[in-house]
This record gives C-alpha cells, sequence and structure tokens, in this order.
C-alpha cells in the first residue's frame, strides 16, 4: 500500500475513490503549496497526482519546487484540456510521470500509479533504500543519478549485495530520454533456463531481449556472473550500428575487478559498460542513516500487515548501528521483519536485538584502547559492550578504572575511582 497524494482545486471524491480502490490511501489537499507542506514527510515508495492548475499556480512551478527541496516523488499530472503546450512544460522535469486527462482517470489512473510506483513491478516495495533517504549520502547518488541519466551512454550501478542497485538502475532509466521505451531485466540464470534457448549459455535469449529493447534500455543484473560468450554477445551488440539498446549493469566493483584480473571477465566489455559509473556505500560505512532506514522499514511492516505502530528504542538503535551488516538494506530489512512480528509488546528494545551482537575485532590502524572506547561510546550498556568485546562485565569494569573511563568511554577526572552506571 502507497501513500498518494492528491493536489486538486477541490475535492476531488472519484480520484479519492480511485485510490482506495487500489488499496492505496489516498492524502488529499487543495493547494500546491499545502501539498509541498505535505509531500516532505511522505515516504518513498509515494506518488503525487496534481491537476495542472490550482489556486496558487500551476504544476511545473509546483515540480520545480519539489525538486529544489529534494524531494524526489514522481508526479502524475492531469488536466481537462491536456494539450500539448501543457505536456511540454511538465515533461521536461525529472520527476514528470505521466500527463493524463481529467476526464479519463477512472480509466488511466490506477494504471499510471501502479506503472510508475517506485520499484520493480512484481515484487515487493522495499522502503529505505540508501539513495532515497535524505541526507548526504542520499545526495550525493542523487546528484552522480542526474549526471549519468540523461546521457546516452551504458551506466554501471556498482555496490554490494542488498543496496537495491536494481532500482537504482531503473531510476536511470525513468530520468533518461528513453523513459517512454521499454526495459527489461536480465540475469545469467535467466538465460540459463530459458527453454527456447538451444545454447549452453543463452546466446538467442540475449539476442530476443535486445530486438525486444530497441529503443529502450537493458538492465545486467550481477554482471560478474555473465560467462564468457554472454560476454561475447554483450560486446558484438555494443558495436553493431544497427543495435538502439542503452545498457545498464550491476556489480559489485571489487568482485569485478578481481574477475577481470582473473581474466575471467572481458575487460574492454567492462570499460564500456562502466561509461557511467553511480557507486553506492555498504551500510557499514553509513551509521548515521540506520536509524531513519530502521524506523521506515518498520512503519512499511505496520502498514502492510495493518499492525499498530512498532517503536524501536534509542538502546536498540545504538546495537542496529554498531553491527557491520554485511547484507546491507536488505539484510536490515529482514532482521527488523522477524523481530516485529514476534514483538507483543509494541516496543523493540536492545534486548530483542541482543543476537546480532559479535565480538569486535581491532580495526586497521587502532589501538586495543581505542577498540576499548569506541566499543563503549557505541554500546547502550556495560554488559553489552563485554559481549562485544568477548569479556565478562567484570574485566570490563577492571579495565575502565585502569584506563580511567566511565561506561560511555569518556575520561574520568580520578582514576582510582571506578566509574559508576
Amino acid at each position: 500500500m502507497a501513500k498518494i497524494l492528491l493536489v486538486n482545486r477541490s475535492p476531488q471524491n472519484l480520484a479519492v475513490a480511485l485510490v482506495r480502490s487500489g488499496g492505496h490511501e489516498p492524502i488529499e489537499v487543495l493547494s500546491f503549496k499545502h501539498g509541498l507542506e505535505v509531500a516532505r514527510d511522505l515516504p518513498y515508495d509515494s506518488i503525487v497526482v496534481a491537476e495542472y492548475k490550482n489556486s496558487d499556480g500551476e504544476a511545473p512551478e509546483f515540480m520545480e519546487n519539489l525538486e529544489k527541496s529534494g524531494i524526489h516523488h514522481r508526479v502524475i499530472v492531469h488536466s481537462d484540456k491536456c494539450g500539448y503546450t501543457e505536456w511540454n512544460r511538465v515533461h521536461r522535469y525529472k520527476s514528470f510521470a505521466t500527463y493524463l486527462q481529467t476526464a479519463a482517470l477512472d480509466q488511466t489512473l490506477l494504471e499510471s500509479i501502479d506503472l510508475y510506483l517506485p520499484g520493480l513491478r512484481n515484487r515487493e516495495l522495499l522502503p529505505g533504500n540508501l539513495f532515497q533517504q535524505h541526507g548526504e549520502v542520499a545526495d550525493k547518488i542523487m546528484c552522480e543519478l542526474g549526471k549519468v541519466a540523461p546521457l546516452d551512454v551504458n551506466v554501471t550501478v556498482s555496490g554490494e549485495s542488498g543496496l537495491g542497485k536494481e532500482r537504482i538502475a531503473k531510476a536511470v532509466h525513468e530520468r533518461s530520454a528513453r523513459n517512454r521505451m521499454p526495459m527489461s531485466f536480465v540475469r545469467h540464470a535467466d538465460m540459463e533456463i530459458a527453454p527456447y534457448c538451444q545454447t549452453s549459455c543463452g546466446e538467442c535469449f540475449l539476442e530476443k531481449c535486445f530486438r525486444e529493447n530497441q529503443g529502450g534500455t537493458l538492465a545486467l543484473i550481477d554482471l560478474p556472473h555473465f560467462c564468457r560468450k554472454g560476454q561475447a554477445v554483450l560486446l558484438n551488440k555494443m558495436h553493431d550500428p544497427e543495435c538502439n539498446v542503452r545498457l545498464i549493469a550491476t556489480a559489485d566493483k571489487n568482485l569485478m575487478k578481481r574477475k577481470v584480473e582473473a581474466g575471467d571477465f572481458n575487460s574492454n566489455l567492462w570499460f564500456e559498460l562502466s561509461e557511467g559509473m553511480i557507486e553506492i556505500p555498504p551500510l557499514r560505512d553509513c551509521p548515521d542513516n540506520i536509524e531513519w532506514l530502521a524506523k521506515k522499514l518498520l512503519e512499511h511492516f505496520c502498514a502492510k500487515h495493518n499492525r499498530p505502530q512498532l517503536i524501536i528504542t534509542s538502546d536498540a538503535l545504538m546495537v542496529l548501528k554498531a553491527f557491520a551488516w554485511p547484507g546491507n538494506v536488505m539484510q536490515l530489512n529482514i532482521f527488523l521483519v522477524r523481530k516485529a512480528s514476534k514483538c507483543d509488546s509494541g516496543v523493540i528494545d536492545a534486548d530483542d536485538v541482543l543476537d546480532l551482537i559479535e565480538v569486535e575485532e581491532v580495526r586497521h590502524g587502532e589501538s586495543q584502547l581505542d577498540r576499548f572506547v569506541r566499543v563503549l561510546k557505541t554500546s547502550p550498556s556495560v554488559s553489552i559492550a563485554a559481549k562485544r568485546l568477548g569479556k565478562s562485565v567484570r574485566t570490563i569494569y577492571n579495565w575502565m578504572k585502569s584506563y580511567g573511563v566511565n561506561s560511555k568511554g569518556i575520561p574520568i577526572a580520578n582514576k582510582s575511582l571506578q566509574p559508576s552506571l
């Protein structure tokens, strides 16, 4: 269920009813100014449906204000006239989705909402991808996306698993001049199991994908896993003057580097596919984003399963921030869903997430004292710090006394006094 913001000059009972019938939550406002305020607080998987003219302006100015405010919701515009002049004015904005005739909303609105909802169709939406968060990480990624998407060059979205690389690939396509043409997602596994493919590698499957996406985009998922024959087909198609398909690949850059160095992947293909590069940092490098992500994921879980809103405490968030999250956002989502499913009290506390705690290793260039102080500062209690350090609580107290720090890792004036909790 997504939240759909309806911005109209007067109440639109038909649009509200249509949105509800599609399983979404309508939020109706009567001015662009109010719509801008409401849009700031909407979840990422939301869509704005705006009437072209309103009492306080027109849709192009409203969309420009959305972009200036860093709000990236797609906007469906509708009007009675639905003329070329109006369409041309709104089409240049990245947030623009489509233009509908108001009289035909009952036939076109739900289909358009389903088409432009963020994420891949027929797959569960995963809120909280890093590139959709407000903050420095999001700003950097959206800046890179905004630069490469309009260019008709091949793009690689680089990052570890679980970061939503496919969604960014889709966003690149939607913000390009090819956004009204088809886009398909291809994995090497798809090539191997294609029933009509007579080759071990699936060259004919790739050929079919290129034919069906002429003028559009082909997304190559998990590029390092494509075999030699598949790589050859891709390289030949990229050099074919009659082939008009943009390629967007997703890959772990470190794994790709190892594949190229080992001779398992064609270096020329890799260089040509990475003309445009969008890099997503792993979750462990963005601990400040975890609180926002965790709350959004829990909000999505509760809305989807019609559950009362869950609260996650600051102590629990501290434990989440201290974990490395090798599976990134996907692992965080699965972990929180598991905890939320079993939560009867309505509150997720540090005790509920203790199974995440692992013994902390000394980081590169870090002394034992630095490690000790770091763990104390990022642990909600001494007992959790002890578990992360693989020591007893008594040992932690003795170290605190020896090093002259309290339970938060802060130096104390008198080292002879045992720090208190």
